[in-house]
């Protein structure tokens, strides 16, 4: 990196900064990059655990928490549905007797 730059060029830089940043003001653009930082290393973090358990991307992780959703709520109808009486072998209901 050269220091040969001139003072229009860094004020350019800040300016283009404080755009790609999308803060109101100069002054929000050290606290934007801290909380940027803050947020990269969480992502950090949750892409080491991601690796840990074996999944290799983020949408392959996505999909996995959508198949175990779907399983829940499979498994949660399930246990709301009230339970169909059931009868000892041998026995028949009086409807299906009777037909």
């Amino acid at each position: 990196m050269s220091n040969d730059h001139d003072l229009a060029w860094y004020r350019a830089q800040w300016d283009e900064l404080v755009d790609v940043l999308s803060v109101e003001n100069s002054d929000d653009v050290v606290p934007e990059v801290q909380r940027l930082r803050k947020r990269a290393e969480a992502l950090s973090v949750q892409h080491e655990a991601l690796a840990e358990a074996g999944v290799e991307n983020p949408e392959k992780a996505l999909c996995m928490i959508d198949n175990m959703a779907d399983q829940l709520e499979e498994l949660y109808a399930e246990r709301d549905r009230p339970e169909l009486p059931v009868k000892p072998n041998g026995e028949a209901d009086e409807a299906s007797a009777s037909e």
